[in-house]
């Protein structure tokens, strides 16, 4: 059963886990035997980050490694198991590459656990005769010389006794003599948790396996760390064969790259925590963004955004710009690029930025790092501003018509009631023109209404009554162009407090547009409806609709699809309903028809 057991022991320590990590260091690809290394199944491992399960030590030395160039020595680092609080890992790396441009690059590891290993013996002779150890007896060397006076700390042990140290280790380790050294164990000076890995190492050693560089944590006398780079060799210290140690104190290195790592990681909380999206693009795709540009292109989660063509979502408008954008920062032609594009989120909404674009790299190639800002919202404002604008321009325009018109206007009047008794037998004449200019006088102080707002004077007034006077109004022009107003009331009691003249105008307006519409003819469908303690009014036409682009600017001065229209009878339109406190929204589809629906306050 012993035998058993320890065949099963030896077995599970010559496992190698193979893993492929993507290039923002996330499992893509685990082993089914990571179950027996480390408690984990290989779904549970897949999509997350390695980062989760790495020593807090070990990070940035992970990190370092897989973007070295030349990766000679294999790597260890501690691994968060789900049994045990660490393991001990040793990894190789590999870089899949691929000559398409659209595949990001992923990288292979080879893991394989040193806590327990097992190895093939070899035997001393053997090992001697296949790797040529030097026979090493300081006896026979004169004055110890050669290592004590090397520069490099080394010393040499037994099995992790030390049996020499030359005088660099010694001022290294802050020994006041060599006797304080020898004869101890190498495990004094060295961090527990470094203990079990230097343990495999020399049994891997003494089987005859090549060892890399490790980076370690050493103890010096006056109980201060120093962090080391070792490199272990085999050779024969007086007919026996010990472990030649030598270390590269590392501290400084250390400590800058902990400023470094620190100096990244206030980087990294600053890109993450960024109200603006900041991504990186390689090959038209994005390889790169932070939380800000998930929120901001809606998607459920960063995966949905990783390796997604940027053209899948920008507005076919704008992919000749960004195209020479991206090309002149690869290129080196600038340094920095800034425009404003559109992206398609949903059928629904249209996402308007502002993109600023600075040159970097991305595993050694040139990508193109940029900072995304949402002027959603200051692209409306600018479009209301430019709306105002157009009203204050026309409120002018308006004002300076009625004067011009309102002078002559007097003088006819005056002299035409000048005349009156001398035309006696013409009075129903006169009665029509009179009638004619005082029209007029209306509609000129309706056009004042855009220069400056006028004083509205409110009555309660049957809606339906209002509109079957409109409508009577216009039946002559109505039937010349071969149209028909039919008009449908739910509620012939519907009651709203407004300035009839100005309401008359707004629903004279509509009746027009929608006649005008239909140049061969149809119909007009007026409906009146109560819906909660608001009426809504629907003027329908059988036109040719509006197209998206004019629906959006639907209002604005001067815009007209009539051949001699001047666009300001919707904007008045607008202008008196909200005065009214009411709300008008439009329905429209091409070659169907438009229906424009008011919401106004009913009067209780």
């Amino acid at each position: 059963m012993n035998n058993q057991s320890a065949e099963t022991e030896s077995l599970l320590h010559e496992l190698e886990i193979y893993a492929v990590v993507s290039s923002n260091g996330r499992f893509q690809y685990v082993s089914s035997n990571s179950l027996e290394l480390t408690g984990y199944r290989n779904d549970e491992l897949i999509g997350k980050s390695i980062k989760n399960f790495i020593h807090q030590e070990d990070l940035f030395l992970i990190e370092s490694y897989f973007f070295n160039e030349h990766h000679l020595y294999p790597c260890s680092f501690r691994f968060q198991s789900r049994t045990i609080d660490y393991i001990w890992f040793e990894a190789s790396v590999e870089f899949i590459k691929s000559t398409l441009k659209q595949t990001n690059q992923e990288i292979i590891l080879k893991m394989r656990p040193l806590n327990k290993p097992v190895f093939t013996p070899l035997g001393p002779a053997r090992i001697m005769k296949e790797r040529k150890l030097p026979l090493l007896d300081l006896k026979k060397i004169s004055g110890d010389m050669i290592l004590e006076d090397l520069p490099t700390p080394l010393l040499l042990t037994l099995k992790g006794d030390i049996c020499y140290v030359n005088k660099s280790f010694q001022d290294l380790i802050g020994a006041d003599t060599k006797h304080q050294l020898v004869g101890h164990p190498i495990y004094e000076f060295i961090e527990a948790s470094f203990h079990e890995i230097v343990k495999t190492r020399i049994e891997r050693l003494h089987e005859g396996e090549k060892i890399g560089i490790i980076e370690q944590t050493w103890k010096r006398f006056d109980g201060s760390v120093i962090n080391v780079e070792v490199t272990t060799a085999l050779t024969a210290f007086r007919g026996e064969y010990a472990e030649m140690i030598v270390l590269t104190d590392i501290s400084s290195k250390r400590n800058f790259q902990k400023i470094l790592q620190k100096s990244r990681e206030r980087y990294q909380r600053l890109i993450d925590n960024s109200i603006d999206m900041i991504g990186v693009i390689h090959q038209d795709r994005w390889v790169f963004v932070n939380e800000a540009g998930i929120r901001l292109f809606q998607a459920e989660d960063y995966h949905q955004l990783m390796g997604k063509n940027i053209f899948q979502d920008l507005h076919p408008k704008d992919h000749t710009s960004m195209r020479t954008s991206l090309k002149s920062i690869l290129e080196g032609k600038v340094e920095v690029d800034v425009s404003n594009q559109s992206w398609l989120i949903d059928s629904e909404k249209i996402l308007y930025t502002e993109m600023v674009f600075i040159p970097t790299t991305y595993f050694g190639e040139k990508a193109v790092q940029v900072i995304l800002r949402d002027i959603s919202e200051r692209k409306k404002t600018e479009e209301l501003m430019l709306r105002s604008e157009k009203l204050s321009i026309a409120g002018q325009l308006a004002a300076g018509i009625a004067h011009e018109i309102r002078n002559p206007l007097t003088a006819i009047k005056g002299f035409l009631q000048m005349m009156k008794p001398d035309f006696t037998s013409h009075q129903q004449y006169f009665d029509i023109v009179f009638s004619e200019l005082n029209r007029i006088e209306l509609i000129l102080s309706e056009l004042l209404m855009l220069a400056k707002p006028q004083e509205t004077k409110f009555i309660r007034r049957n809606i339906v009554s209002l509109l079957q006077d409109v409508a009577m109004l216009l039946e002559t022009q109505a039937n010349m162009k071969s149209v028909y107003i039919e008009q449908v009331h739910e509620d012939f009691t519907l009651e709203v407090d407004c300035d009839e003249n100005q309401l008359k105008q707004v629903f004279i307006n509509l009746f027009k547009n929608a006649i005008d519409a239909m140049p061969e003819g149809g119909k007009v469908s007026v409906y009146t409806r109560r819906n909660n303690n608001k009426m809504i009014i629907e003027v329908r036409d059988e036109g040719e609709g509006i197209s998206s682009e004019l629906m959006e600017r639907i209002g604005e001065p001067f815009l007209t699809t009539k051949e001699k229209g001047n666009g300001l009878g919707l904007m008045i339109t607008y202008k008196i309903i909200e005065e009214h406190g009411g709300n008008i929204l439009i329905d429209s589809e091409l070659g169907k028809g438009t229906t424009f629906f008011v919401e106004m306050p009913i009067h209780t």
